[in-house]
């Protein structure tokens, strides 16, 4: 009944219920960030192990010379083949 009466007085219990509920907040609060910065942590280290990857690879790349693609040469026309030979029969 004495929460109906709209009166917002702290009294001791709701202090202490008050004080529970901010330290619960601030528990949740905690964990949440945690479990940011290890997902960024994670991502990060990724993104970093990418990049080195990317950067070994471009470094060997860059020290090994291939040489220039060959250049297709013209073409003649038409290949006409005379037939010069006659088939003969098999048996």
């Amino acid at each position: 009944m004495i929460s109906c009466t709209g009166d917002d007085n702290l009294t001791e219990s709701n202090l202490r219920i008050k004080d529970a509920l901010e330290k619960r907040k601030a528990m949740y609060k905690k964990e949440i960030m945690d479990n940011c910065k290890r997902d960024m942590l994670e991502k990060a280290t990724l993104y970093v192990d990418s990049l080195i990857a990317a950067e070994i690879s471009y470094q060997l790349s860059d020290s090994i010379v291939f040489p220039p693609k060959p250049l297709k040469p013209t073409s003649p026309g038409p290949i006409i083949i005379r037939d010069t030979v006659k088939a003969k029969p098999v048996w």
